[in-house]
């Protein structure tokens, strides 16, 4: 009988994947890289030997916290939501969160790994734009853009 094979995942970010998202694609304007490296290998499994691979991922979506990364954390619901047909914008206010640290934390296509930084207090409003496919699910080319 074989082990199930369990996946290990580990982000390496390009420095120009990296440059692009934490530099401001504008004054005052805060977005996520659209593609990390991911490294991926397995758990040795029944006498085999994992490989491991490089995978290009991209962007899918943003969350917005307040608190503290990986300890007291509170995912922030957006505060509107406008909907066209398959069109979606989500809109965060974050005046109102300021009590406590906020953070922003860019999810990726197929993989659980996730880059995050805080949202520097000069940020009044997060919005994610994307459209959806027949099932309701992320398509297409999302944009999120915090200023």
């Amino acid at each position: 009988m074989t082990r199930p094979t369990v996946v290990t995942i580990c982000a390496l970010v390009a420095a120009a994947a990296a440059l692009r998202g934490q530099t401001s694609s504008g004054a005052g304007s805060l977005s996520c890289p659209e593609a990390i490296t991911v490294v991926e290998t397995a758990a040795p499994a029944g006498g085999w030997q994992p490989e491991a691979a490089k995978v290009e991922r991209r962007f899918e979506r943003v969350s917005i916290y307040n608190g503290n990364p990986g300890k007291d954390e509170y995912d922030l619901a957006p505060d509107d939501q406008k909907q066209d047909g398959k069109k979606v914008v989500q809109t965060w206010k974050l005046k109102g969160y300021r009590s406590m640290n906020v953070f922003l934390r860019c999810r990726y296509r197929g993989t659980s790994v996730s880059l995050y930084r805080d949202v520097p207090a000069s940020v009044e409003e997060c919005t994610l734009s994307f459209e959806t496919d027949g099932a309701g699910k992320i398509a297409g080319k999302p944009v999120a853009v915090c200023r």
